[in-house]
């Protein structure tokens, strides 16, 4: 035990030594030694009483704060001491504990020194710091100048409610939370109060920071500035979704906006609005009074909405309104009230500028569910009242007419299998079998019936939904001619082919696909292209017709005639029949004019090298006339009308049997 005690007593830090009842230095450890020197032999010598030690003998503790003490060598050493009574059962001893005050005071000044640097690095940092206890009270914050001196353990709410935005508070209180239960680091953005008392965006993060080796932890936050960025993201922001001359939202920021409202299910009404006479404002006054005028009017419609509306401007002159939850009524009285407004004149400089208001007006769910048929309805109701004077508004009726069905439906037609194929025969007039047939497109609608092609056929070239009707005519009756081929052998196909789709060089690869899909010999394809779309797409036409001949396609001039075309000029494109309108047939057999016309055009098509099929046939007389003038093939209701797949077979089949025998004029 004695060992120990020695060895502890050598090897302690502090400067220790036992003191006798009289005041005799009896041990000293090396630290001792060292602060004081080997030579010190009492505690008097130190420059310490009797008295005190007397104290310490009765059992009392004597400590002294600071204490300047001899040192052997004659020097003087400031120092705490501190004298502690050992009892014993025969004697008492004194320990001696001393502590060098000026190594305590080089240590105490070089933490607060330590402390100081890391405050300024802290408080001079771009990013703030704040460091809290485990029970959310603020220990440390860098931007200590917005607290008062005695908020050293501020709440955190106390940070919150002074510090923080309003509206941010919800956020930032939501992740503080979150911190403290999971310990994950978090991040958010909110705005600060500055020195200033301006409001600037922060980015905080927060994390979790446990010491392994000792019992305490804390919670760091530091936070960042990042008004400028902010400010940036908000130009940005404007620029890609606000009008810069009146403010407003664009187009962009319309469309989003709608779609939300549609996704939310939320009923609206969708305003139209036209400010009248704007052009003659641009072209009478000045462009800059245009804009103006346009700035002034959106302030007129911006003082009469609601917090729950929205206005857009989604082109030059075109404005929208979405007003959610109104009435048919409620809407009425407002457009009323706005329309009123604009009854006041606009003063530009000098000048007096008069303006009226137009507004047409759909509904959502009731009108449409898509944003693009709403746009397209209240467009329809603005123009209804501008072509009635202006100055007003309307709201949509919807107009269920034919042609508004017809344009409606048309781009379904192919989904819903409304459309089919009939298909009419052509004759060849020497033998008097049937060399082919034309496929004829039809649409069968179910609340309207029967569609013409005229009707609806340049729709599909207006709008372009012909490239896809074409393709599917094509397609569907290859399959179909294909199947008849193994009872009719050498039967042709022949389709006819829009003008429009003259310009559409992809028509080579995709009729190539169809022919290789179905297999279905090209030599046995006629595509029909009319005279007169012909001579419109010229240029582009006869590239695409070579490359059809190229690949073995038959190439027919339909409705020859009736154009402005000549024989001359179709010898240099690569047309293989001219298929005579049916307009100088119906006369050949009571119009002399007629007959020579069509004579001639066989004799100079043949000895062009170019077949001649004669169209809308319906007598014998004009059968007799077209074998005479050595006419090629013919076709029309006196053979046979248009038939369905099915009733077309059986015809094919009957005829053939008879080989013409019933029908050959003698």
């Amino acid at each position: 035990m004695e060992d120990k005690f020695s060895t502890f007593f050598q090897h302690f830090v502090e400067s220790i030594a036992l003191i006798d009842p009289n005041g005799r230095i009896i041990h000293m450890n090396p630290a001792f030694q060292s602060l004081i020197g080997k030579e010190a032999g009492n505690i008097q010598a130190l420059g310490f009483s009797l008295e005190d030690m007397e104290k310490v003998r009765c059992g009392q503790a004597v400590h002294y704060e600071k204490r300047d003490v001899q040192k052997a060598d004659g020097g003087c050493v400031t120092v705490s001491a501190s004298f502690l009574p050992i009892q014993s059962e025969t004697d008492c001893a004194i320990l001696c504990v001393l502590r060098d005050r000026m190594e305590l005071l080089r240590m105490e000044a070089a933490l607060q020194e330590s402390k100081q640097q890391l405050r300024m690095i802290a408080e001079h940092s771009f990013d703030d710091l704040l460091i809290l206890s485990p029970e959310g009270k603020l220990l440390y914050c860098s931007w200590f100048h917005i607290f008062e001196a005695s908020a050293e353990y501020m709440d955190m709410e106390a940070v919150f409610s002074r510090h923080v935005h309003p509206e941010d508070v919800a956020a930032l209180r939501q992740k503080w939370e979150r911190l403290y239960e999971t310990k994950e680091e978090q991040s958010v953005e909110f705005r600060k109060r500055n020195r200033h008392g301006e409001w600037v965006w922060m980015q905080g993060y927060g994390r979790f920071v446990a010491n392994e080796n000792q019992p305490f932890h804390w919670f760091i936050i530091s936070t960042k500035n990042i008004n400028e960025r902010k400010q940036y993201e908000d130009k940005l922001y404007q620029l890609t979704y606000f009008d810069p001359l009146t403010g407003i939202a664009n187009r962009r920021y319309f469309e989003k906006y709608i779609w939300q409202l549609i996704e939310q299910q939320k009923t609206f009404a969708l305003c139209y609005l036209d400010f009248d006479k704007l052009k003659w404002i641009n072209d009478h006054f000045s462009h800059q009074a245009g804009d103006y005028f346009l700035k002034e009017a959106v302030k007129r419609v911006r003082n009469a909405l609601r917090t729950a509306d929205f206005f857009a401007r989604i082109g030059g002159d075109e404005f929208v309104l979405l007003l959610p939850d109104m009435t048919k009524e409620a809407v009425s009285q407002f457009v009323d009230q706005l329309i009123c407004a604009f009854h006041q004149p606009f003063h530009y400089e000098k000048q007096m500028i008069q303006s009226t208001l137009s507004v047409g007006i759909s509904f959502f769910p009731t009108d449409a569910v898509d944003a693009n048929e709403l746009m397209k309805y209240a467009d329809q109701a603005l123009s209804y009242v501008k072509k009635r004077g202006k100055n007003g508004y309307y709201f949509y009726q919807p107009v269920q007419n034919r042609a508004t069905i017809i344009e409606r439906d048309l781009p379904f037609a192919i989904l819903r299998e409304q459309f089919y194929l009939c298909y009419q025969p052509k004759i060849e007039l020497g033998s008097g079998t049937a060399m082919g047939v034309e496929t004829l497109l039809r649409w069968r609608h179910p609340s309207l019936g029967e569609i013409p092609p005229l009707e609806f056929i340049p729709l599909a070239e207006q709008s372009g939904f012909i490239f896809e009707i074409t393709l599917w005519v094509l397609e569907q009756a290859c399959r179909q001619v294909k199947q008849w081929q193994q009872h009719f052998h050498h039967l042709k196909l022949a389709v006819n082919l829009s003008p429009f789709l003259l310009n559409r060089k992809e028509l080579i690869g995709h009729v190539t696909y169809i022919l290789k899909a179905t297999d279905f010999a090209p030599e046995h394809l006629i595509l029909e292209v009319t005279e007169s779309g012909l001579m419109e797409n010229i240029e582009t036409g006869k590239h695409i017709l070579t490359e059809l001949k190229n690949i073995g396609v038959q190439v027919a001039i339909d409705d020859f005639g009736t154009g402005f075309s000549s024989l001359a000029y179709i010898r240099n494109l690569p047309v293989s029949l001219l298929k005579i309108d049916r307009s100088f047939i119906q006369g050949i057999a009571d119009n002399s004019k007629d007959a020579t016309i069509v004579d001639t055009i066989i004799h100079l098509a043949k000895s062009l090298d170019i077949q001649v099929l004669a169209e809308g046939v319906e007598t014998n007389n004009q059968l007799l006339l077209l074998r005479q003038m050595d006419c090629d093939f013919a076709q029309g209701f006196y053979f046979s009308k248009s038939l369905e797949a099915e009733k077309l077979q059986k015809w094919l089949a009957d005829y053939n049997k008879t080989a013409f025998q019933t029908n050959r004029p003698l």
